[in-house]
């Protein structure tokens, strides 16, 4: 990695009271700006820290610097939750390996997956998952009047049926990817997520961000990509 691709790259981080000592090694190397939404962090080696109200999950962390910087965005943007560990195998521990896909590819994620017609419901299927059942019964994550399909539409008319996306959170993209929209549309999704700490936009943008910075160009690396894990799931 050359020292050019490390001083036009920036890594945000998307923290609520996750431990970010594993961005240690990199501070030295990389302008890492980090947004907390949790408890204060003190003797931080970080370019910036600024805080943030715990609003709209990691999607309005990374649309609040998109706004907050559209004129003065870096070359490379790395986008991270504060805890990557336990999101294998669809991160990349090295950001090092989000800038050779972003140089190639524009939009960077370790794996990519597929929307199907099966994977439009207007919950997402939230309120089967184990994961998210007891928070969705709860209340816990914020309703929203438009389904996953309508709202995914509103903002893109002309999406397929097949898309192909990502899950996670984690992605890099390059600067003329971001450009390709202007800055009013990135701040109407902002103000989606700004009134409530877990609106269900949140979980509809992770799965949004490869076809929003990407449309469907990486439509067949998705194919490759499931093919990769349903071996490793085998072996």
């Amino acid at each position: 990695m050359n020292l050019d691709d490390k001083i036009n790259t920036q890594i945000i981080i998307a923290r609520y009271k996750e431990d970010l000592s594993w961005l240690d090694p990199y501070c030295s190397d990389y302008k890492i700006t980090v947004y907390n939404k949790g408890p204060e962090l003190s003797n931080h080696k970080f370019t910036k820290l600024l805080e943030l109200p715990n609003v709209g999950r990691e999607s309005h962390t990374y649309l609040y610097h998109i706004v907050k910087n559209y004129n003065t965005l870096d070359k490379y943007l790395i986008f991270l939750q504060g805890r990557i560990d336990d999101l294998y195998p669809i991160t990349f521990s090295d950001p090092n390996d989000y800038i050779q896909k972003i140089k190639k590819y524009g939009y960077a994620v370790r794996r990519l997956a597929l929307l199907g017609p099966l994977h439009w419901k207007d919950n997402l299927g939230i309120e089967l998952d184990q994961k998210y059942k007891s928070e969705w019964n709860r209340y816990r994550i914020k309703r929203s009047n438009l389904g996953f399909r309508e709202f995914s539409k509103s903002f893109f008319p002309q999406i397929p049926w097949l898309v192909a996306t990502s899950y996670g959170g984690c992605f890099g993209v390059s600067r003329e990817r971001v450009l390709t929209h202007p800055k009013s549309f990135y701040l109407k999704l902002l103000n989606i997520l700004n009134n409530s700490s877990n609106p269900i936009e949140g979980h509809y943008l992770e799965r949004l961000w490869c076809y929003l910075f990407s449309k469907n160009k990486l439509l067949i690396y998705s194919y490759l990509d499931i093919l990769k894990t349903k071996i490793e799931t085998l072996q």
